[in-house]
């Protein structure tokens, strides 16, 4: 295709809403995946121009590999509806249970084979788990009103046999056996009287065990303590009916939360001759209430996060693009005053301008820092754009001009020519943040050492100081942004966003490298940068790769 089709094209496929890549070859090579597709994987734009199960490992033993397969090898688009796919994001270690609509389609060349398959898809996984849950939700409901209709019909037989003691054999079987009731009878003063199946799995005890003892061993102490079974009684034998639920105790110690009726029995001639004790465990259903509410507030405590996140940064790209403007106002206009200044020999207008271009200078660093942190955060990583360089001629330049900067100061650079395919702007951008840290943070009595060399086939770049070790909680979230050293704050020149090293981290994972850091009392603080000696196809950004 020319390349104004190119460039339709990749408008298309970067601007649709859902997740589209396009997979190539025996071993479903990654040749395209918009923004939104690498986000719902988890990945970087590092997993581009890698095989499917090499840049995704969690995917296989999953079937898509396969299924993707018979697309190219029958000529047959497949969709599939809420399928589940487990997926490691951003931590290998865990997988995480996602679902999604998707359509496989067979890409054909211009002879007519097929070649590739293009994807696409959209992540319905909340819609998924909200449907579940609430099936879950109706379940547990359906499941207590049928226990509450049981517990109804079983108390009206109750209610009806005692009344009318009407086949008092049948009614004793009935009672004994029910096994999801505990059902006894207990005499005026509270002691069991009878016991049933049910109630010696729930309480645990035999009815051997139990029989002639006061119903208070039921109880929790504190509600023993508080007089609350003599309470029931009373309301029992003066109502004819108590109903309660609450927490309740087992033969083993263990609580349970239970439902409680005690219902009044009286002979003929209207004398209390005892009570009837119904109690159902719900404890399985607080549980599970309980959990539905957890996840309930969870799901919307993180939505009001992503929410604020959201709205923060999206704040923050803002402001700093519109900032820009007017600091290009400032510094054109401090310019041109300070030349005048100059050509009047008006030494102290020359350094108030000469301050004002060198703040001005900094408020654009911290802009330029912002912006790369939006685009980090909502573009789906940095965009690098390679041209061959030598690694050593650029690292000349950042100490040349530290030294400059910092006279007082020894800067030793380690290297040999080093050529490969890099960004230049980028990587001088990282270097520069390193050297200048170096000099910020390490003692004035030792020289920051600047070391490039090879290492098994990666450029290895090394910036060394010596001074204080960072302390082991900062250097587990160095590379963290709005992470400052200690120092920042009682030295306004390193004072800063402190977004430096997070960035120069997303740099350096665009090129496809590493960045670390080591810092111990002994040998001072080392960050080290490891770069390929060619960015690979999948660290470019989409439209860098279609215009090559």
């Amino acid at each position: 295709m020319d390349a104004l089709e190119r460039a339709r094209f990749m408008t298309l496929f970067e601007g649709s809403p859902g997740a589209v890549c396009i997979l190539r070859g025996p071993e479903l090579t990654i040749d395209l995946a918009n923004a939104v597709c690498l986000k719902v994987w988890g990945k970087t734009a590092a997993v581009i121009g890698q095989p499917l199960l090499v840049g995704l490992p969690e995917l296989a033993g999953q079937g898509f590999d396969e299924l993707l397969l018979g697309v190219m090898r029958n000529g047959v688009a497949v969709r599939g509806d809420e399928t589940l796919v487990r997926i490691a994001l951003h931590d290998a270690a865990v997988l995480h249970d996602r679902y999604f609509d998707f359509c496989y389609a067979p890409m054909c060349a211009a002879d007519g084979t097929i070649e590739g398959v293009f994807a696409h898809g959209y992540d319905v996984t909340e819609r998924v788990t909200g449907r579940l849950r609430l099936a879950e939700l109706h379940e547990v409901r359906e499941k207590a009103r049928s226990d509450a209709e049981d517990a109804k019909r079983l108390k009206d037989a109750l209610s009806s046999e005692v009344a009318e003691h009407e086949d008092a054999a049948r009614f004793r079987l009935l009672v004994e056996s029910v096994k999801d009731y505990a059902i006894f009878m207990l005499d005026p003063q509270g002691r069991v009287a009878s016991w049933n199946a049910g109630a010696e799995r729930i309480k645990g005890y035999a009815s051997g065990q139990i029989l002639g003892k006061h119903f208070s061993v039921f109880y929790p102490p504190e509600d023993v303590a508080a007089g609350k079974c003599e309470y029931e009684l009373e309301v029992a034998a003066r109502d004819g009916r108590f109903e309660d639920e609450g927490w309740r105790i087992r033969k083993d110690g263990t609580r349970l939360w239970a439902n409680v009726v005690i219902t009044a029995l009286r002979n003929t001639s209207g004398t209390l001759v005892g009570f009837a004790k119904v109690t159902q465990d719900l404890t399985q259903r607080r549980a599970t209430e309980e959990t539905l509410r957890n996840l309930a507030v969870e799901k919307a405590e993180l939505a009001e996060k992503a929410r604020v996140q959201e709205f923060q940064e999206r704040f923050i790209a803002i402001l700093g693009h519109d900032l820009r403007n007017p600091l290009a106002a400032i510094e054109m206009g401090a310019g041109v005053l300070r030349q005048r200044a100059v050509t009047a020999n008006d030494t102290a207008a020359t350094r108030v301008l000469d301050r004002m271009k060198s703040s001005s200078r900094r408020m654009s660093r911290m802009i330029e820092q912002i912006l790369d942190l939006t685009r980090s955060r909502l573009a789906g990583g940095l965009e690098v754009k390679p041209a061959p360089m030598d690694m050593c001629d650029a690292l000349t330049k950042i100490v040349d001009e530290s030294r400059t900067a910092h006279p007082e100061r020894t800067i030793d650079l380690r290297c040999a020519p080093l050529r490969g395919a890099w960004d230049q702007d980028r990587l001088e951008q990282v270097f520069s943040n390193l050297v200048s840290n170096a000099i910020h943070y390490g003692i004035a009595a030792s020289p920051v050492i600047v070391e490039a060399r090879d290492e098994n086939g990666s450029v290895v770049v090394e910036v060394h100081n010596g001074g204080l070790p960072i302390a082991e909680e900062l250097r587990a979230k160095i590379f963290s942004p709005f992470r400052r050293g200690e120092r920042d704050s009682r030295r306004t020149q390193t004072a800063g966003l402190g977004l430096g090293l997070y960035i120069s981290h997303e740099i350096v994972v665009a090129h496809g490298g590493e960045i670390a850091v080591r810092s111990n009392a002994a040998e001072g603080t080392t960050f080290r940068v490891t770069l390929p000696y060619k960015i690979d196809r999948a660290s470019s950004t989409q439209r860098d790769r279609i215009t090559k």
